[in-house]
Parts: C-alpha cells; sequence; structure tokens
C-alpha cells in the first residue's frame, strides 16, 4: 500500500537546491510499493520519474506534473563472491561496508554521492573505474508490464556515464549483484579513506551542484589534445578531455547568470550560489557549450539529468 503526497517541493531532495513541486510523489519503501507506484501513473495518465539521491538532477521551477517515486529500498547482503545490494542503498555507504566486509573492488568509486539505482543508471565512475564494470546483473521492473526480469552486464550497454536504463527510463533498477574480490579489510578501508580525502581535498561537497554537469568528450583534434596533456602533465585516456579543462580554455571559470555560476574550484560544476533558478542553471550551461564550442571547436554533451522541462526549456533532452 502506497501512501500518496500532493504538490510536495522538490527542492530539498536534490543536491542543487532547485526546484518547483511534484504533482504527486510516492516513498517507495519495497519493491512491491515501488510496482504499486508504477501502477498508479499508469492508471491515472501521468509520467513518473524515479528520484534517488538527487546528485545529478536539475528540476524545472515549475516543477513536475507528474509523480515522483522516492526509492527508500536499500537492503545490502552478501551473494558468492560479491554482494547484492537493493537500488536505495547509499552508494558510499555501500562502498564502506564491502571494505568491512573484506571485499575489494569498490574503492574508486568512494566519495561519488547518490545511491545505487542512480549511479548505474549513469554508470557512474572516477578514477579510470566504473559500476557497470563491476554488475554481473542488474534486477529491473518493466513499466509496461509491471513484471521483473534480470539482465547480464552485457544486455544492460553499459558505455561511458550511459547504460541501457539511461536510453530506455521505462526499465526500473530493483538491484544488482556486483562481483568483488576478496581481500584484507584493513587495506581495502585504506583505500576508501584515500579516495574520499583525495575528493574531500577538492572541497567541492560544500557548494550546491549537481556535480559534473557536462561528460567527459572524446576530442579528435591533435592539437587540442597535446595541449592538454602538456599543460596538465598526463597522458589522455581514449581520447576523452576533460570538460572541465575545456571550459577553463574558454575563459569561462567564475562565469556568472544570476544566481548560478561556474565553480571556481572546478570548472565543470555550475553551481547555485543561493537562490538560483533551474532558468539560470539552463541559461548558464547553454553559455557554457556555446564558448567551448566556439573557443574549442568541440560539443559538450550534459552529464546531468533534467526533470519538468519541455524540450525546448532544457539544454539537452529531458524526462
Amino acid at each position: 500500500m502506497i501512501t500518496l503526497q500532493e504538490n510536495i517541493p522538490l527542492a530539498p531532495f536534490t543536491s542543487f537546491g532547485i526546484g518547483g513541486p511534484a504533482r504527486f510523489l510516492v516513498e517507495a519503501g519495497s519493491t512491491e510499493e515501488l510496482r504499486d507506484a508504477v501502477r498508479f501513473a499508469r492508471q491515472r495518465g501521468v509520467d513518473f520519474y524515479l528520484l534517488g539521491g538527487g546528485t545529478n538532477l536539475l528540476v524545472s521551477d515549475s516543477g513536475f506534473d507528474g509523480l515522483v517515486i522516492r526509492v527508500k529500498f536499500d537492503a545490502v547482503r552478501l551473494a558468492g563472491k560479491g554482494v547484492e545490494a537493493e537500488a536505495g542503498a547509499d552508494l558510499t555507504g555501500l562502498v564502506r561496508s564491502v571494505a568491512n566486509w573484506g571485499l575489494a573492488g569498490m574503492e574508486p568509486l568512494a566519495g561519488i554521492p547518490g545511491m545505487l539505482g542512480g549511479a548505474i543508471r549513469g554508470n557512474a565512475g572516477a578514477y579510470g573505474s566504473c559500476i557497470g564494470e563491476l554488475c554481473t546483473t542488474v534486477r529491473v521492473l518493466n513499466s509496461k508490464t509491471l513484471e521483473f526480469a534480470e539482465l547480464s552486464r552485457e544486455e544492460c550497454h553499459f558505455a561511458y556515464r550511459d547504460s541501457r536504463f539511461k536510453r530506455d527510463p521505462g526499465l526500473i533498477v530493483v538491484s544488482a549483484q556486483l562481483a568483488l574480490s576478496p581481500s584484507a579489510s584493513e587495506e581495502i578501508r585504506h583505500r576508501v579513506e584515500a579516495t574520499v580525502a583525495r575528493r574531500t581535498a577538492r572541497k567541492l561537497q560544500c557548494e550546491k551542484s549537481a556535480g559534473s554537469f557536462f561528460m567527459n568528450p572524446v576530442v579528435t583534434d591533435a592539437g587540442l589534445i597535446e595541449r592538454f596533456e602538456a599543460d596538465r602533465e598526463v597522458i589522455c585516456r581514449d581520447g576523452r578531455v576533460p570538460a572541465g579543462w575545456l571550459i577553463e580554455q574558454a575563459g569561462l571559470r567564475n562565469q556568472r547568470v544570476g544566481g548560478a555560476r561556474v565553480s571556481s574550484l572546478h570548472a565543470n560544476y555550475l553551481i547555485n550560489t543561493g537562490g538560483a533558478r533551474a532558468e539560470e542553471i539552463v541559461t548558464l550551461a547553454r553559455l557554457v557549450k556555446e564558448r567551448v564550442r566556439a573557443v574549442t571547436g568541440v560539443q559538450l554533451q550534459e552529464e546531468a539529468s533534467f526533470l519538468g522541462f519541455s524540450p525546448a526549456q532544457a539544454p539537452c533532452s529531458s524526462a
């Protein structure tokens, strides 16, 4: 049995702290309640949106005229040589749990905000690793048939910051089995804390943002890649150049539109300096894309998700 709430502000549920109300909101504490919520949306003829940690999401100022489902089921258990975790599991909490159990493989993901379901949807990753590499199977709810199914890693079509679930929102991540490797707990915990410290040192956690707003693009201009490698003294992996570096080259660090600003700490973070409206974040994102394209010839693509926007309003496709 689900409890339906109406006209609930969404800004408090997002790391941006921006956005209007949801027409309906349900907190799903189990997979059955999730199915009941989706059934309700179908019966009422309204769109629905799965909201996890809200760490990669910009909500329209006018809100969302549909059903927002907050995922609250978060069980984690040992399974074979790894773990099975539900979609609502906090990602950093999960990393710490498996470390305590003497299971290695998730350390590079430590400190990434949000929940497992959203991480799988966007194939979240850091420091050369991504969650899709660890998934052996993903259990999903098909919102059209209201049936559960299990998909193999290959069937999930993981790619850089992408997956089958991002392209087909009708498939809802319910849980996943992650393949990990036995190791000494103390050593794993040391690597986890080192990763968290590395992220904390960037001092980005105190800024209201959606994390990296743009994906790191594949660059074909050999001269631009050479400039990046010389400037940062690193080797470019797979032709991908950090979006933040490209934004810096376009002279956009600290660029502001109203209450929205390009972060002075990391140029790929668009931040709410206080009271920013979604419209201002979108305008700033468009300005960044246009300037980067004009200066470097590279077209940036959003990593952040958008809710409640029409195609004409958002800088890219929206829910």
